[in-house]
């Protein structure tokens, strides 16, 4: 394995930020569509809230550790 240079790394970045926001409206639309239905939001909700934590806490993590 090689480290990925520059191009890579931003490639990464954009990919991974398109990810993070379709799982984070199919999770919440999912979550809506129960709520209104069902009258609950269910598992889908929690996963999207531990997944947006997660998310949000290693941001935190990760900026501490540069400084």
């Amino acid at each position: 394995m090689q480290r990925a240079d520059e191009m890579e790394q931003f490639q990464n970045d954009k990919s991974a930020k398109s990810t993070y926001i379709f799982f984070t409206l199919a999770f919440l639309l999912w979550s809506a569509i129960n709520l209104i239905s069902k009258g609950k939001t269910g598992w889908e909700f929690t996963i999207l809230m531990i997944g947006n934590a997660i998310f949000f806490w290693s941001r935190v993590f990760y900026k501490r550790k540069m400084k």
